[in-house]
């Protein structure tokens, strides 16, 4: 694991690296309302996706490589390669898989991040929102040859259902429109776009502290991503998120609760705390 480079280091420093290992690309963060990190990270030549979780304040790793199995069926959830995150509740965070050919997400299974394991699972259903009163799914059922949705209540900490009749339409409407964004649940803010930056600056600005990914692209075609935080008109961090790659990291970093969080070189998550 090595140490990130800093022009001021009397300044700021990383609180913890960690290093997801070679050949891995770290793919989606999310944060539970309890406090955990959880990350998925993928290994393509392997065709492998892996979940990993963190303690933000220490840098403890709860689980460095977990593989999503589902404990009905006990078979991987995905294949190990389609899965990905869909929300979070209290110390759970869920996951999904795909259909086949299809973008369409299969199933939603409950995985409590610092045990490493599935607390229950619903292949059957598919997630559509995380509202106040349960998680809203839906069954895809058929009739005369077509596809119809057919929606219900999970409780999101066993995986039952809230209520045993049909959502109707109207409800459904109601109550998507009704949850919350992802950032706001997990209290994260992202980066926005400097409109007129051409693409090659986005930036944070938090109570004097300016948090800035700046993209730029060399003559030979390759783009080169890095990380700036000015306190009040001064430099005092500096990194190299990525060098000579195919495409800008846009939304490559968030705060959250005062922390900074990128990902360096694909494969490396940095945590810097900035108050």
């Amino acid at each position: 694991m090595s140490m990130t480079r800093t022009l001021k280091s009397e300044s700021l420093y990383p609180r913890w690296i960690h290093d997801c290992g070679e050949g891995a690309v770290i793919w989606r963060l999310a944060f539970t309302p309890s406090g955990t990190l959880v990350g998925q990270k993928r290994f393509a030549n392997e065709r492998q996706s892996l979940f990993f979780s963190i303690d933000p304040l220490s840098g403890l790793v709860y689980a460095a490589g977990w593989m999503a199995v589902d404990p009905v069926q006990e078979a991987l959830i995905g294949e190990g390669w389609f899965t990905g995150i869909e929300t979070v509740h209290e110390h759970l965070v869920y996951i999904h898989s795909w259909q086949d050919a299809s973008p369409e997400h299969r199933g939603i299974w409950a995985f409590d991040p610092v045990n490493g394991e599935v607390r229950w699972g619903r292949p059957d259903l598919v997630f559509s929102a995380n509202t106040v009163v349960g998680l809203l799914v839906y069954r895809i059922v058929f009739f005369a040859g077509l596809p119809e949705r057919h929606y219900a209540l999970l409780n999101p900490l066993t995986g039952t259902l809230i209520e045993s009749s049909e959502i109707d339409a109207e409800e459904v409407l109601s109550l998507q429109r009704g949850a919350e964004t992802e950032e706001r649940r997990q209290r994260v803010e992202l980066p926005e776009m400097d409109q007129n930056s051409g693409g090659e600056r986005e930036w944070l600005l938090l109570e004097g502290i300016s948090v800035e990914g700046l993209h730029r692209k060399d003559a030979a075609g390759g783009w080169h991503s890095s990380l700036k935080i000015v306190e009040n008109g001064t430099l005092s961090y500096e990194d190299s998120m990525e060098s000579d790659s195919s495409k800008p990291l846009w939304n490559n970093f968030l705060v959250r609760g005062g922390d900074l969080y990128y990902i360096r070189n694909k494969r490396e998550l940095v945590c810097v705390p900035l108050r």
